[in-house]
């Protein structure tokens, strides 16, 4: 989405190729619908120059900084990101289980009024979507319920622009940095 964005396309442009040529290779069109307005939210909240520093970056780092954009737009998997991956880091104990997951989502549960509505399947969705984000970003290894932490290399550049976005808080919550 983000080429075509380059391209000069709008996202109405994107909206209408999605519908019309499955770009995402969705199993139907809702759900095609539905994977076209979380990438657009995401892509809505960086700037031009962010997509930019992305579009210039090979692949490895373009998936460090589509984990960036998930956490600039959801609060629940930054703070996740922060209380649990990045305290992993630094405590030096590499190992994701589902239940540190599972854990995490309980104590938001516990927190907000419309997480404790959630039903075991509902947990069972955010545990997996997380688990699939960190996998498809290289930052946890593929293998059964244990999962490796893997610390990611960020380019000093991209550190740089990053940290000069403001988003520097990102930066050491992915390097297992104390804030």
């Amino acid at each position: 989405m983000v080429m075509l964005l380059d391209e000069q396309r709008t996202l109405t442009d994107i909206k209408q190729l999605s519908e019309e040529e499955n770009i995402y290779n969705a199993i139907s069109p809702s759900r095609a619908n539905e994977i076209r307005t979380v990438v657009a939210r995401r892509i809505q909240s960086v700037d031009k120059r962010f997509l930019d520093v992305f579009l210039n970056q090979d692949t490895q780092t373009q998936k460090i900084l589509s984990v960036v954009m998930v956490m600039l737009t959801d609060r629940m998997f930054f703070e996740f990101m922060d209380q649990v991956y990045r305290e992993k880091l630094i405590a030096k104990c590499l190992n994701l289980n589902d239940s540190d997951i599972i854990g995490f989502i309980h104590s938001v549960q516990n927190q907000e009024t419309n997480a404790s509505k959630w039903t075991d399947a509902g947990v069972r969705k955010v545990r997996d979507n997380y688990k699939s984000i960190l996998k498809e970003a290289g930052l946890i290894s593929d293998d059964g319920t244990k999962r490796k932490i893997i610390r990611p290399i960020i380019k000093p550049e991209v550190r740089d622009f990053l940290i000069s976005e403001g988003i520097g808080r990102i930066v050491k919550i992915l390097a297992g940095e104390r804030a």
